[in-house]
């Protein structure tokens, strides 16, 4: 009898651990980009589609960025177009030039987009698209491929040089004056770095490198170009899947990092130290859709969020509540 009774506990124990396998299985077997293992357990919050800018799935949309007056731009890569999203959501192509490739866009507080392009080109212009003036993107007689950009309280820009890989490092992130006089490098011999935005405290540096698949945070000293003796450059957070990767970033009041997914329909939302404490999922990204999440944008003074998706399911903006309000950046200082 008591042998009969452990053989049955035992056939029990080993009949609820292949369902919970085949259960799990099936979870992950439904999902076309499941969660790392490491983040499964963290807080989500799902996004809302705010606006389609495009039916199409070869729109690839990025550098969202608002103004004073609460339009939102972004650039379209591919097709080298920059919209403005009016307020009203009415949508307006201001540039559209062949083979520019605008990519990350940083507005002026004197009203001035900043954008950078993956052609080789920095160009900035008036919010109507009219004053295009181009800026050398040159340091040393070297080409700079900028992807994403931010300014400083000063009016200093920062680009990220998005070239190199893993067996050639050779982007960087690189300092513009403020007059367009001097150009600086701040960190070389990096693996394609992307997304780059700055800690609340303007001490530091958030840079994605997409070719190593992780998060940098690089401390600065007071001159914004030499790097803090021991927390210089850190490894904060490394990232699972390919292709894809970590692309842009943006970060709230509280010093939490936005950082978005390539190819996984989602933000991953890091605190000050760099440790994951959120995921925000797109519908659809399950099935494959959106999986193109590239960049966010803060609305200014509050926490709402704006989200660039492209891929199967068309060009999106989605909207989401964040953890704090956004940064106050230098167009609106």
């Amino acid at each position: 009898m008591k042998r009969r009774l452990v053989m049955s506990l035992i056939i029990i124990e080993i009949l609820t651990t292949l369902f919970s396998l085949t259960f799990a299985q099936s979870k992950i077997s439904n999902s076309m980009v499941p969660l790392p293992p490491g983040e499964t357990s963290l807080l989500v919050i799902e996004a809302q589609p705010w606006l389609q800018v495009d039916s199409g799935s070869k729109v690839f949309l990025e550098g969202p960025a608002f103004d004073r007056e609460g339009n939102l731009f972004v650039s379209s890569i591919f097709d080298s177009r920059i919209f403005k999203i009016t307020p009203d959501k009415k949508v307006i192509t201001i540039l559209n030039i062949e083979g520019l490739l605008p990519d990350g866009i940083a507005i002026h507080k004197d009203g001035r987009l900043f954008v950078v392009c993956l052609s080789n080109k920095i160009i900035t212009i008036n919010p109507d698209g009219s004053n295009l003036t181009y800026i050398e993107a040159r340091h040393h007689g070297k080409t700079i491929v900028g992807n994403d950009l931010v300014f400083d309280s000063k009016g200093n820009f920062y680009v990220t040089n998005w070239t190199g890989n893993l067996s050639d490092p050779k982007g960087g992130v690189y300092r513009f004056s403020s007059d367009l006089k001097n150009i600086a490098p701040v960190v070389e011999n990096l693996a394609s770095p992307n997304g780059i935005s700055f800690t609340p405290e303007g001490d530091g540096l958030w840079v994605s490198e997409s070719g190593r698949n992780q998060l940098l945070r690089i401390g600065l000293l007071k001159d914004g170009i030499s790097l803090h003796p021991i927390d210089g450059i850190k490894v904060a957070y490394r990232f699972t899947g390919a292709p894809g990767g970590p692309d842009s970033n943006k970060v709230d009041v509280k010093g939490n990092v936005y950082q978005c997914i390539m190819h996984q329909g989602r933000v991953l939302i890091l605190n000050r130290m760099g440790i994951p404490i959120a995921n925000v999922l797109v519908p659809g990204r399950d099935e494959g859709k959106f999986l193109r999440t590239s960049n966010v944008a803060f609305k200014p003074g509050t926490d709402e969020v704006f989200l660039t998706t492209s891929g199967e399911g068309g060009a999106w903006i989605y909207k989401f509540r964040g953890l704090a309000e956004g940064l106050r950046l230098f167009s609106h200082q």
